[in-house]
């Protein structure tokens, strides 16, 4: 095998939209002007920015101005050099790891092919075109909308008015976020392999992307191809073994061919362990079983219950000339299943790994850029380190987004972040009465299976993102029309036969949410927990944490809360003149499904938001997302284990972001923290107390998710706010591995024997094992307790600090800029229990300022 990389500095232009095949080549290459210089892996907006024809769209209201791309086809080309030996390989192969949306493939002046999906690589058989010397690479790119069978009328603006090519319809127009959700305004998308939300979402205002947005090279292969290689984790007894399949092919046309496979695995640190398997390889591709045991196994296991060792692969087909084909990747040694027993009231929905059961905690992956082909490595890598940072052992891969690059991947392998993987199916019917449809969805999923399967960190593959639900609730409500269910034959016959034939040790699960007689049951199957909490119609219920004690979800793969971004971003993504929430950028940055509750929960909790600064405005929004957040992800740890409602699974939504805007992420697009970040990690510890409200009592329950039994000593009671006075009890306790234990219900005394604006409920825990938790629980919103003005103490001992006060504060924080300066921050500090914080950005502990959440934010006046 030999590899011609090409990617690099390319040249670009656009041509009218009606230019296409090679006649339009021929039109294209004639041309002397117009070209730019392009990046592949790349993108055209990002290539016009670079060539000053485009101002950065993420910035300002200028994504409303850069839509004027797709209107037009690009012109990608470049020149490259083969040598005359490279021609004797039997077989040479384009390679195209990325094209958004739809590309037509010339070399040599002569049309190889075309592409129209963005989800898998595009490959192209070039050996007939192909010559020795300089070879010419041309590809036409479009957004794809072309492709679409219907369109909305919309309003356009940018370079010019809309095109010749949109007036008489042979493009649609480019839809506008506008309404609660952006992608209802062109539902021609369900079309087009390519991710949702680049034509808009309630977080995101759209920006299709074109491009070659994932590297190109040229493959030369001959004799024998590795053209598969399946490893799964099988136990026996004590035993454990790599079970599958390698899939050779005999590129030959009518001879066999002697060959051998070599697999070569290395544990981490260990000896290599070598198996060869000598075939006669038929012509064609043929199928090779393989099982192979691992002496002395170390197994992988999601963040938090114990470490991830890798086990590099490499397998290659040798023949008497050498090596023939080669492929590397690293496994994890887990199995993974899905428990779905039978309970009291309903079903269980707990994942397993390795037999254990997991209670996930973690969120909905956010796209890490609007314009994908912009993430790089090193951002995969920051976000996935910041979750595991925040304890995080899940991410949701959401069918609105896309399928991430081999880093991300590589990254979640790494630290123990397990993914549930939606297709990329979302929130629409989808035309799968078309054979063409179904065929093209076919043959994306066992590409996309086939080179993702052997990541331990893929827990199961998803059929869509709300698409059943949609069934039931949303799209046909009109009982004597027709039945709404395009995209059935997708989830229920198409994903489970591909996944069930290419990888049948990982669960597959139709839809997200799903289970029950109804999809968003929340006894049975995952669950959208939107409508009784940040969606519901009532503004000042909405924003009380307190509405997850109402939660039975069994699991929770969705649910979430609006803030905004720090200080810092907001002046990253908005110009001066722009930073105020009554401008037309503002609101352009701003969630479609706000809508003012941002402003209704700080009324709530904290003050009048009309009588805020910006900042201060900003610091409280934040604090309201972080103590629901932090609060939800406790009430849902609460009931593990719970029998009467168990729970095994919260998935905020969501955990990052594609552009800088007041959103639903706890870190925000320039990878900075926002103070709910702080209070989901505190919330997602490994061993946790947690209070909760039942009825009239209060009770503390302390939840261990490590396979060790841990000892703990929690004292629960009542603080007042002034910290004169104290009412605690104490109790020590063995929590069982991955398990639970309740340590007291208490009832909550009457008004007249305790004032409950000066009075607050806490559990503070000290564990073996474990960092020292504490959990606070006001019976009323923080701008009706009594607070005194904050006394805060900083003491720095052994390296670390030590942050207390004889008075309740809350919102105890240092200015950190967003990034990771302390280890814990926006705190609370309750009377007289200190709270230990180290730096961990490498300088000295001295010299950190605290401040508390106060007046004017925390008024004492009711909302």
């Amino acid at each position: 095998m030999r590899s011609i990389p090409l990617n690099g500095t390319w040249r670009a232009r656009p041509a009218p939209f009606r230019c296409e095949g090679e006649k339009g080549l021929r039109r294209v290459m004639e041309a002397r002007g117009g070209w730019i210089e392009a990046r592949v892996p790349g993108e055209v907006h990002l290539d016009l920015v670079r060539a000053r024809r485009m101002e950065e769209p993420l910035i300002s209201s200028n994504i409303t101005r850069s839509r004027w791309p797709e209107q037009k086809s690009w012109w990608y080309r470049r020149t490259f050099k083969v040598p005359a030996s490279f021609l004797r390989h039997e077989r040479q192969q384009f390679i195209f790891e990325g094209l958004d949306l739809h590309a037509q493939v010339f070399l040599n002046g002569s049309i190889v092919g075309s592409a129209a999906n963005a989800f898998v690589p595009a490959v192209f058989d070039v050996k007939r075109y192909l010559k020795p010397g300089r070879n010419t690479l041309v590809v036409r790119m479009t957004a794809g909308s072309e492709l679409a069978a219907d369109a909305v009328p919309s309003n356009v603006e940018g370079e010019e008015a809309l095109s010749e090519d949109v007036r008489k319809g042979a493009i649609p127009n480019p839809a506008r976020k506008g309404d609660l959700y952006g992608h209802r305004n062109w539902p021609g998308r369900k079309w087009l392999r390519k991710p949702a939300f680049e034509y808009g979402w309630d977080w995101i205002d759209a920006l299709p992307s074109i491009g070659i947005y994932r590297g190109v090279r040229l493959e030369g292969r001959s004799h024998v191809v590795l053209h598969d290689l399946r490893l799964d984790t099988v136990f026996s007894g004590r035993k454990v073994f790599l079970d599958g399949e390698a899939v050779l092919e005999n590129l030959h046309p009518w001879g066999e061919r002697e060959c051998r496979l070599e697999i070569r695995i290395r544990p981490p640190g260990g000896k290599c362990l070598v198996r060869l398997f000598d075939v006669s390889a038929q012509v064609g591709r043929s199928s090779l079983p393989c099982r192979i045991e691992i002496p002395q196994p170390r197994l992988w296991w999601p963040n938090g219950m114990g470490a991830q060792p890798l086990y590099h692969v490499t397998a290659r087909v040798l023949n008497g000339a050498g090596e023939c084909d080669r492929r590397e990747f690293d496994v994890g040694l887990r199995t993974v299943e899905i428990d779905r027993s039978r309970l009291r009231r309903g079903s269980r929905f707990c994942i397993k790994i390795n037999g254990q059961e997991v209670f996930c905690k973690g969120g909905n992956w956010g796209p890490a850029d609007a314009i994908p082909a912009r993430v790089t490595k090193e951002k995969y890598e920051a976000l996935v380190a910041e979750a595991r940072n925040a304890y995080f052992n899940m991410f949701r891969v959401n069918g609105v987004g896309l399928v991430e690059a081999p880093a991300f991947f590589d990254a979640c392998d790494r630290a123990g972040i397990l993914l549930w993987h939606d297709f990329m199916f979302s929130c629409s019917t989808y035309p799968d009465h078309r054979p063409g449809f179904r065929e093209a969805v076919r043959a994306e999923t066992e590409s996309l299976v086939t080179s993702l399967r052997h990541h331990p960190s893929i827990a199961l593959w998803c059929g869509s993102n709300e698409n059943i639900w949609g069934f039931s609730d949303w799209w046909n409500n009109d009982k004597s029309g027709p039945l709404h269910i395009g995209g059935t034959l997708i989830y229920n016959q198409v994903l489970p036969d591909v996944c069930r034939a290419i990888d049948p040790r990982r669960p597959y699960w139709p839809c997200s949410p799903f289970g029950g007689d109804k999809p968003n049951d929340e006894l049975n199957g995952d669950c959208h927990w939107w409508l009784t909490s940040y969606m519901s119609a009532d503004v000042s219920r909405r924003v009380r944490h307190e509405v997850f004690d109402e939660c039975r979800a069994r699991f929770a793969s969705e649910y979430g809360f609006i803030a905004p971004c720090h200080m810092d971003s907001i002046r990253a993504y908005l110009k001066p003149g722009e930073r105020t929430p009554d401008r037309a950028a503002w609101k352009l940055h701003t969630n479609t499904i706000e809508r003012g509750t941002t402003d209704a929960a700080i009324r709530v909790h904290y003050a009048d938001p009309e009588g805020l600064s910006l900042r201060e405005r900003v610091l409280c929004g934040q604090m309201c997302q972080a103590v629901y957040h932090g609060h939800a992800m406790e009430a849902l740890r609460f009931r593990k284990g719970d029998q009467n409602y168990e729970c095994q699974g919260a998935l905020i939504w969501s955990y990052s972001d594609c552009w800088g805007e007041t959103g639903w992420s706890i870190v925000d697009y320039y990878v900075r923290r926002k103070a709910a970040y702080y209070w989901v990690r505190r919330a997602c510890a490994p061993v946790k107390v947690i209070v909760r409200r039942r009825g009239g009592q209060l009770v503390t329950r302390v939840v261990n998710d490590t396979l060790d039994r841990r000892a703990a000593a929690v004292q629960h009671g009542w603080f007042r706010v002034d910290g004169a006075e104290r009412r605690l009890a104490s109790r020590r306790v063995v929590v069982p591995a991955n398990g639970m234990v309740e340590v007291a219900r208490e009832s909550i005394p009457p008004k007249r024997d305790l004032d409950p604006r000066e009075w607050v409920y806490a559990a503070v825990m000290r564990a073996d094992g474990a960092s020292d938790d504490q959990c606070v629980w006001p019976l009323l919103p923080h701008r009706e307790l009594s607070l005194c003005e904050p006394r805060i103490e900083v003491k720095a001992r052994d390296g670390a600090l030590q942050v207390a006060s004889p008075v309740y504060c809350h919102g105890v924080h240092a200015e950190d800029h967003g990034r990771a300066m302390l280890s814990d921050n926006y705190f609370d500090l309750l009377p007289g229990v200190p709270v230990r914080i180290t730096r961990v950005d490498g300088k000295p502990a001295a010299g950190v300022r605290f401040r508390a959440l106060t007046a004017p934010q925390a008024a004492n006046a009711g909302p």
